[in-house]
């Protein structure tokens, strides 16, 4: 009941917070989705539509306002409004079947089961807690200009606020990067376009990636969770594997705070003085997934959560579902390449693998629309620039100067979590037999990532091995609820095991809290005058020349081009001429 209450209480907190509008346009997104929801025929529960249609409606009416405004060539509330009223329409024939019978249904049987899914209502209020503190004072508007307080806005949110700041004052139509005019924005830009969206409806451009990244953050826990407990058939197995991939990363790093424990004493305890899941000098990479993906890259917040749901939506097709299941699944997987290229690939993977144990018919409905709808977007976005595939054994194990090997960089920077996945999938009883077997195809995402690199940055491939960490944990829990269920012992082995998994991430995202160790200026007050400025008194599709830094206030808050962007970004993307467009650029600012 208390779990209950402060998610409440944190989602009552979050809309007072935002303007009206704004509050108005996601709540209707989530209708739209629940509603959609109801067009598979499945009978899912009241908490999974709501869950689902969070995201899916606010794809759903993202991508609809996104094809209005490129029609229009321009964004606005006619432009957005328009997208959600589509999305709302799609959503209306499930609404009247909802109004026959199930609806109701759904709402008896939630109120006669609820004490039982406590676990989910722990997690939710713990998670959300957490989003609304730490995504909440992000950003801060001083004396002395914009300060960033939390890990990721600083670096990565600034070319979303870039990206944001195109569609919301630049007229980017079509779209082009803004920090290398010329070339297709080759990347997946609609979460930043849903961010935008907000801000024709009142709010401000930094508070609109905040509250989009919240409105998914909100959404995400409650996916893992419910989509988790339909995969392998238990909420308490489900909500144990979200911790561990939400606590996840580092492995092995957590020792070295004891290192750091014996230098500083209880400072260590006050201050947390560095991050345990990344250290480049010991070569530790995998990084805890909040603050490398889910808080930084904003985008995969869809990402994850589209293949979860359309894995889930598979599975209960599987017992209860004809062709109009698959086919949602697969018109919310053909909506994915914009808003996140590898959830996409992860979705339709999966569904192909789960096709050639299956051999059903219905597969075809969800090929369709994944195909039709996904794969002209694939084609687009590959052939802006972003890939560079080539052979890279043991990854980053020995990327000079590193020199670990494969088995030794996997021991220390995932600990546990590799054994533990195989003893899930290989101890009979612990999932269900034909979900072992369903998700063997998932460590492709592993073994793949571990000799072939994709794009220019090595580290990037973290991208595709994230959706193997996801699923994977969900293995993990599943084994931890089975351990902690078999006796005082194992219980305790449970309980050591959890905390190795943990451990690590654990204490980065208690740092991450620490206000004080992050707080950084962002743009000062002069830059946020220009950047005002710029969005006033010139043209929206103006270029400037400007400094190629990522914070430079003209490219991440004026909502205008520039002739180049900070250099790390483009290398990243695999645009060829940035670096003499950055020349050309300097020459003129001489």
């Amino acid at each position: 009941m208390l779990a209950a209450a402060a998610g409440a209480a944190v989602l009552l907190v979050m809309t007072l917070l935002m303007p009206p509008a704004v509050a108005v346009y996601l709540a209707l997104c989530l209708v739209a989705g629940a509603g959609i929801t109801y067009l598979s025929g499945l009978p899912l529960r009241i908490e999974e539509r709501l869950a689902f249609g969070m995201v899916i409606g606010a794809m759903a009416a993202t991508a609809a306002g996104f094809l209005v405004a490129l029609l229009a060539g321009t964004l606005g509330v006619v432009t957005v409004l328009a997208g959600l009223a589509a999305a709302l329409a799609a959503s209306a024939p499930g609404w009247l079947r909802a109004a026959r019978g199930e609806l109701a249904a759904e709402a008896v049987e939630l109120g006669a089961r609820w004490r039982q899914s406590w676990p989910l209502w722990g997690l939710l209020a713990v998670c959300w807690a957490f989003a609304l503190y730490y995504l909440g004072g992000g950003y801060q508007f001083t004396s002395e200009g914009l300060l960033t307080t939390a890990n990721g806005f600083y670096g990565d949110w600034a070319a979303h606020l870039a990206y944001t700041g195109s569609f919301a004052y630049g007229q980017n139509f079509p779209p082009e990067f803004p920090v290398d005019p010329g070339h297709r924005l080759a990347y997946p830009f609609m979460v930043d376009f849903f961010a935008a969206s907000l801000v024709s409806l009142g709010a401000s451009l930094t508070s609109s990636l905040v509250l989009s990244s919240g409105y998914l953050a909100l959404a995400l826990p409650a996916i893992v969770a419910l989509a988790g407990a339909r995969l392998v058939g238990s909420l308490a197995a489900a909500v144990a594997g979200c911790v561990v991939f939400l606590l996840g990363g580092g492995g092995l790093g957590f020792l070295n705070f004891f290192s750091d424990v014996d230098r500083l004493g209880g400072a260590a305890f006050q201050h947390i003085p560095r991050f345990y899941t990344m250290d480049p000098d010991r070569n530790y990479q995998w990084m805890n997934p909040v603050l490398a993906y889910l808080v930084p890259q904003r985008s995969i917040l869809f990402g994850l959560a589209v293949a979860l749901v359309v894995a889930a939506l598979l599975w209960v097709a599987r017992e209860h579902g004809r062709w109009p299941a698959y086919a949602l699944a697969g018109g919310v997987a053909g909506l994915a390449p914009l808003f996140h290229l590898h959830g996409y690939g992860t979705a339709v993977a999966i569904a192909a693998f789960w096709a050639l144990f299956d051999r059903r018919q219905a597969y075809l409905a969800f090929f369709a629309p994944a195909l039709v709808l996904g794969l002209p977007v694939v084609a687009w976005t590959l052939g802006g620039g972003a890939a560079d595939v080539r052979w890279l054994p043991g990854w980053l194990a020995d990327l000079p100067p590193q020199h670990d090997g494969g088995i030794w960089f996997w021991v220390k920077n995932s600990g546990l979590v590799i054994p533990s996945m195989l003893a899930a999938q290989l101890w009979a009883g612990t999932v269900p037999g034909a979900l072992a077997a369903r998700l063997a195809p998932i460590w492709l995402w592993f073994l793949v990532p571990n000799f072939v690199v994709f794009q220019p940055w090595e580290w990037d491939n973290t991208k595709f091995l994230v959706f193997w960490s996801l699923f994977g944990s969900l293995l993990v829990g599943a084994l931890l609820v089975r351990l902690a269920g078999r006796g005082v012992e194992g219980a305790v082995i449970a309980a050591l095991l959890a905390l190795v998994l943990c451990a690590s991430g654990g204490l980065d995202l208690a740092r991450a809290l620490d206000r004080s160790q992050l707080t950084a200026i962002f743009v000062d007050s002069g830059g946020l005058a220009a950047a005002d400025w710029t969005r006033t008194h010139t043209e929206p599709r103006a270029v400037f020349a400007a400094a190629p830094a990522h914070n430079e206030a003209v490219a991440a808050l004026g909502g205008r081009r520039v002739v180049a962007g900070y250099g790390g970004w483009l290398w990243t993307y695999g645009l060829s001429d940035w670096t003499q467009k950055t020349e050309e650029e300097k020459h003129i600012l001489a």
